[in-house]
């Protein structure tokens, strides 16, 4: 059974939608929701941006690999190897690419809403 507790938000809901200052909350929830979505997807954009230093590090690195000791079978299996991390790489920064526009697209979703009211 519910307390009189739990009803406590249900109240204040009901206060505020008979209130004139339900649209002035409504701003504030929005503009703080929209903000705080805008600081994920810049936050994940600079990482992939950081993992894209490391990827076109490596790549250069393998360049060197390649042209240095095109023959050495260390080189070869090290140069195999790092292309393998490469391509996870490449896949895991376009997954944060996707990630951080979606994040993006939902801030701008809720930022027409709020200024639509």
């Amino acid at each position: 059974m519910a307390t009189n507790n739990e009803f406590v938000n249900l109240e204040q809901l009901r206060i505020l939608a008979n209130s004139d200052m339900l649209k002035d909350h409504l701003f504030v929830y929005f503009d703080l929701k929209t903000q705080r979505e805008v600081q994920l997807a810049t936050e994940i954009n600079n990482l992939t941006r950081q993992l894209f230093d490391i990827i076109d590090e490596r790549r250069l690195f393998i360049g060197e690999l390649e042209q240095r000791l095109p023959k050495n079978v260390m080189a070869y299996k090290t140069r195999q190897e790092l292309k393998c991390h490469q391509k996870d790489d490449m896949i895991r920064a376009m997954d944060m690419r996707s990630t951080a526009l979606q994040f993006h697209n939902q801030a701008m979703k809720g930022f027409h809403f709020y200024k639509s009211l």
